[in-house]
């Protein structure tokens, strides 16, 4: 779907691109229409770094480098703009930005009456169709380069101290020094260059230039389009770069990315549907009929399912003079795991965790050879801890669970564990 503008906020401003015309806009101020925002974050860190360990786990790595580092202050929004897994690890080409400046984006994006989606700006460099290529994005003093080739990324970023374009011939030798020093080995297939907003394309031309004195091969200008800017006119990159971007690049949570895409496939989509609903009444005759016998069979299995935890209860309660150590131990833990059952377990600790907690683990442990089994949770807080942690414990709590705290094996910040035990004896789930 194209949106109805463009919206580009950077260090320069705010500036809208729509219907051929480029104007500046206010901080924050409301649009009419759909729009795509390309952000250059302020106080933010991009750049590529290895991963060890599970990729999933990419994002809390790169948060707690980048803490330690010290390059963002407090609280961060991590974005994994793409990754290359390897065997233990991964590699992650990441921006990294104040929490408190996304959440007023987030608060921002909402209040508009149409879809409005953001797009950090190192989310739209090309993916693996443009790989082995070095690509150059340049916007006002701001110099981005990336590459990747052989299951590798590079990144290097430079500022220019002044505002003429010579100012930006130092920082252009100081990317391409960066990269080498990273294992950039050159690009195969060329450079490619795109100003994200240009007065003037022969600028752009003469810098494209001093990429080729540093010894690239093959330096070209990516297609740019040009819009009024009053009585002159400027070129942008960014409907090149957002025609090929990948649905990933966009900041927005499964749904409304989903919401966004989809809007391009309506009309297809109805004459698809118009021909399905024929189908799909005369099945749903059928599964009638299937459903009404699958609810029989069900009633019967849940009385069965009934009659065999109050044997297990009643086996568990009973003395274990008569069997053997070991068969005494695994009727006990039976006889829990029965009466509180894992999988409904599970489903009570996914909702009460809600957004702010990550549960890592739920296991069914015993802390010693006397106690009995208990319920163990393992998670880490994304947001306050104390008012996080004090909802999750509630929640449990509403659920018959009383908490416990023992020591995490997560050292990270944030981390937490918990055993479970039922508020009331024998309260089952």
């Amino acid at each position: 779907m194209k949106p109805d503008q463009i919206i580009l906020v950077c260090a320069q401003g705010w500036f809208q691109l729509a219907q051929g015309r480029c104007r500046e806009l206010q901080p924050w101020t409301d649009v009419k229409g759909s729009a795509l925002v390309v952000v250059e974050f302020a106080q933010s860190q991009i750049g590529v770094q290895a991963c060890k360990g599970k990729a999933e786990y990419a994002a809390a790595i790169i948060e707690k480098s980048v803490r330690a580092e010290g390059a963002v202050d407090g609280p961060l929004q991590v974005f994994v703009h793409r990754q290359i897994r390897h065997t233990d690890s991964s590699s992650v080409l990441y921006t990294a930005i104040p929490l408190e400046l996304w959440q007023q984006f987030q608060t921002w994006s909402k209040q508009q009456p149409d879809h409005c989606l953001i797009v950090p700006l190192a989310g739209l460099f090309l993916g693996q169709a443009a790989d082995e290529q070095l690509q150059v994005l340049h916007l006002g003093s701001q110099l981005h380069a990336f590459s990747a080739a052989g299951g590798k990324m590079h990144y290097a970023g430079a500022t220019a101290i002044g505002s003429e374009p010579a100012d930006l011939h130092a920082p252009l030798r100081t990317v391409v020094t960066q990269l080498k020093a990273s294992g950039w080995t050159g690009a195969p297939k060329g450079a490619c260059w795109g100003g994200v907003l240009s007065d003037d394309l022969d600028v752009e031309r003469g810098l494209l230039g001093r990429l080729a004195e540093a010894g690239l091969n093959d330096v070209r200008l990516m297609p740019h389009e040009s819009f009024l800017n009053g009585d002159a006119t400027c070129a942008t990159v960014l409907p090149h770069l957002l025609d090929a971007m990948d649905s990933k690049a966009i900041q927005a949570p499964w749904l409304g990315r989903m919401a966004w895409l989809s809007e391009s496939y309506v009309m297809p989509l109805a004459a698809l549907i118009a021909v399905m609903t024929l189908g799909l009444g005369a099945f749903a005759l059928f599964s009638n009929h299937l459903m009404a016998q699958e609810q029989t069979t069900l009633q019967a299995l849940q009385g069965e399912t009934e009659q065999l935890r109050q044997r297990v209860s009643q086996v568990g309660q009973a003395s274990a003079s008569a069997l053997g150590p070991e068969a005494a131990t695994f009727v006990r833990q039976l006889g829990f795991a029965a009466v509180h059952d894992p999988i409904q377990m599970l489903a009570t600790v996914r909702q009460a965790a809600r957004p702010g907690v990550r549960v890592q683990r739920v296991q069914l442990v015993r802390t010693d050879s006397q106690a009995r089994p208990r319920f163990r949770v393992d998670g880490v807080v994304d947001g306050p801890a104390n008012r996080e942690l004090r909802r999750f414990l509630a929640e449990l709590l509403a659920q018959g669970w009383q908490a416990e705290s023992v020591s995490p094996n997560d050292g990270s910040p944030g981390a937490f564990a918990y055993l479970l035990k039922p508020a009331a004896p024998g309260k089952s789930i």
